[in-house]
C-alpha cells in the first residue's frame, strides 16, 4: 500500500511541478490576445508560431516534474528498487503523451516527452537517497 501511495504522491507532485514551470513559461511568453485555449484549432495555430524558448520551457517542466515525482515516490516508499519512482515517471510520461496527441507538438518534443520522464524519475528516486 505504501508503494501505491508513493506513486500517486509522485504523480501529483510531478504534475504540480509541471504546472508551475509551464505557468512561468506563460508569463515569459504569454499567449497572443484572444486565444481560446479550449479551442483545438487555436492551440494548433499557437504551436505553429510559438517561440522555441517557450517549447524548451515546456520540456523543462516535464523534466523537472519527472524528477520531483520520482524524488517524492522514492522518499515516501523508501524502496531500494526505485520501482515507485519509475512507475511515477511512467505515468507522467503517459500523461505527457496524451497531451502530445491532444495538441500538435514538434517531433523533437515527442522524442523528449518519451525519452526523458522515466530516467529523470529514476534519477529523482536516487536523489531521494534510496539505496540499492
Amino acid at each position: 500500500m505504501k508503494r501505491l501511495l508513493s506513486i500517486i504522491a509522485g504523480v501529483v507532485v510531478g504534475g504540480i511541478v509541471v504546472g508551475i514551470v509551464e505557468s512561468v513559461g506563460h508569463l515569459i511568453w504569454p499567449p497572443p490576445p484572444g486565444l481560446d485555449i479550449t479551442n483545438p484549432d487555436d492551440l494548433a495555430r499557437l504551436m505553429e508560431s510559438i517561440p522555441a524558448g517557450a517549447l524548451v520551457f515546456v520540456v523543462l517542466g516535464w523534466t523537472l516534474g519527472a524528477i520531483a515525482g520520482g524524488f517524492t515516490a522514492g522518499k515516501i516508499s523508501e524502496d531500494p528498487t526505485y520501482l515507485p519512482s519509475i512507475f511515477a515517471g511512467g505515468i507522467l510520461m503517459t500523461l505527457g503523451i496524451v497531451t502530445l496527441f491532444m495538441i500538435p507538438h514538434p517531433v523533437w518534443m515527442w522524442i523528449m516527452g518519451i525519452v526523458l520522464p522515466v530516467p529523470c524519475a529514476w534519477w529523482g528516486g536516487r536523489w531521494a537517497g534510496v539505496k540499492e
